[in-house]
């Protein structure tokens, strides 16, 4: 039976890739340093993932799994000899373990000399780039240069949204996962060294670019300015805002002109991609199993109105095609009135506007100068 490497048993790990693993014909190693998580992996040989909608729930059995200690020399060894590979750890946590990995590929160069291609489902742009550097240096020139034709890190794009547990669910199946019923899996086509895998989901494609800014712009887009309109008037979450018909509308309107910038850059071939995209985004906004809050999606606004994130960055990038972003401002205005006092970074932004006012908030989170065109708008829309 072909082996699959889950480097982390976490949300995406358990609820998203492990599962497409099984359910590709795969067994699945997880690697986690989690013990208590390892043993039950080994103790059942399986775990169940529910999927969660407005329609109900239903249970699905992944197997045969198991694990191993991540810091153990046996991790190693499985790498070395399995046939596909993913990673689902968080991108704060990938420089810990691209020393395991690296020892990995130079096992695998003197035993097998079999391609590694490793899934990187991490959210992360340029993940590739980013992991392959922390790898390479463990790495001699020798071993690089194997590395450069024989080890594929595949970044991919992750859709598929995972509610939280109750406390009570945890405590009666630590392994159990809820996931929305979504789960393609976007990849780059061509980052792989070794053959594509036919994995449930699968879609390589190229350029990826087009996959990285569908998901930021449109998905995390969007769900940031459903979010933020969702604040000014109260709401807990998302699914509530997404039902309001004037923020409905407006993050139809966001979306869209994110969807048209993304057609003018990439070609009409992809219309049809990007317009299902969001009436498909639309629908699951709303799915109530997902108990997804606004504070949640709305955090650290620091991050999410940075020049090259969701909301100002799919402004810009409209603004560069040649569509009118102000859809999109709309969404920027709103977060600059998120002033929830336990976020950990909206009380930084609040106190800037208030002392120094918008324009510094723009120059200093956005990146923006006042001769950008956004600039204005923003400025304009604020002071209206």
């Amino acid at each position: 039976m072909k082996k699959a490497i889950m480097y982390g048993g976490g949300n995406i790990g358990r609820g998203f890739i492990g599962k497409v693993f099984a359910d590709s014909g795969y067994e699945v190693c997880f690697l986690d340093v989690v013990k208590e998580m390892i043993d039950e992996f080994n103790n059942r040989g399986q775990y169940t993932v529910r999927i969660v909608s407005n329609a109900g729930e239903q249970d699905t059995i992944v197997k045969p799994v198991r694990a191993v200690n991540s810091l153990t020399p046996e991790a190693i060894d499985e790498i070395v000899t399995c046939d596909i590979m993913a990673t689902a750890v968080g991108v704060n946590i990938l420089p810990r373990i691209a020393p395991t990995i690296a020892k990995a590929v130079v096992a695998r160069m003197e035993k097998t000399g079999k391609p590694l291609d490793i899934i990187l489902c991490e959210n992360q742009l340029e993940a590739d780039v980013l992991m392959r550097g922390w790898i390479y240096e463990c790495l001699t020139d020798e071993q690089k240069a194997w590395a450069d034709k024989n080890l594929g890190l595949i970044e991919a794009s992750i859709g598929r949204m995972v509610p939280p547990l109750t406390p009570e669910m945890r405590e009666k199946d630590r392994l159990l996962i809820c996931v929305e019923p979504y789960c393609d899996l976007p990849v780059d086509k061509d980052a792989f060294k070794g053959e594509i895998p036919d994995l449930v989901g699968l879609v390589p494609y190229s350029p990826f670019e087009f996959y990285i800014k569908r998901k930021l712009f449109l998905h995390n887009g969007g769900h940031a300015l459903c979010a933020y309109l969702g604040y000014t008037k109260g709401y807990e979450y998302i699914w509530q805002a997404i039902q309001d018909p004037e923020i409905y509308e407006a993050a139809k309107a966001s979306m869209t002109a994110a969807a048209n910038a993304l057609i003018a850059k990439f070609g009409e071939g992809i219309r049809a991609n990007v317009e299902e995209n969001v009436v498909d985004l639309l629908e699951r906004f709303q799915n109530l199993a997902l108990k997804d809050t606004i504070a949640r999606v709305g955090a650290d606004p620091v991050r999410k109105l940075r020049s090259n994130d969701r909301i100002v960055g799919a402004a810009l990038f409209c603004i560069e095609q040649g569509v009118d972003p102000m859809p999109i401002v709309k969404g920027i205005i709103a977060a600059l009135k998120f002033d929830r006092a336990e976020d950990a970074t909206a009380p930084e932004i609040q106190k800037v506007l208030k002392e120094e006012g918008v324009e510094a908030v723009m120059t200093k989170y956005m990146g923006l100068t006042a001769e950008q065109p956004l600039y204005k708008m923003i400025l304009d829309a604020y002071k209206a």
